[in-house]
């Protein structure tokens, strides 16, 4: 249990402790956050999470930046745009009236 934190899922207080988060099994594989490349001759701002936590009563897995990356986030974060094609979609609560 983690004091004041829950499950954005099912509202658990159940949490896993923060475990290494790897995409694969080459070492050194992470998940990536990728934004939108903000100039044409400007690189695609790019985030590894390499943490996570996991719900022990639903599953959810929440990964995160480490705080290198979360300051790196930061820094450049009012910058930042949706990937291409991200607004045409709903990715808040579910209204529940189809798939």
């Amino acid at each position: 249990m983690v004091p004041g934190m829950r499950c954005w899922i099912c509202g658990s207080d159940r949490l896993s402790p923060v475990g290494e988060l790897t995409s694969g099994e080459r070492w050194g594989e992470r998940l990536r956050l990728k934004f939108r490349r903000p100039g044409i001759l400007k690189p695609r701002p790019v985030f590894d999470a390499g943490l996570a936590r996991a719900c022990r009563d639903c599953g959810a897995l929440f990964p995160f930046l480490d705080e290198y990356a979360r300051q790196e986030l930061d820094a450049i974060g009012d910058d930042l745009t949706d990937v291409e094609g991200a607004q045409s979609h709903h990715y808040g609560v579910s209204d529940g009236s189809g798939p």
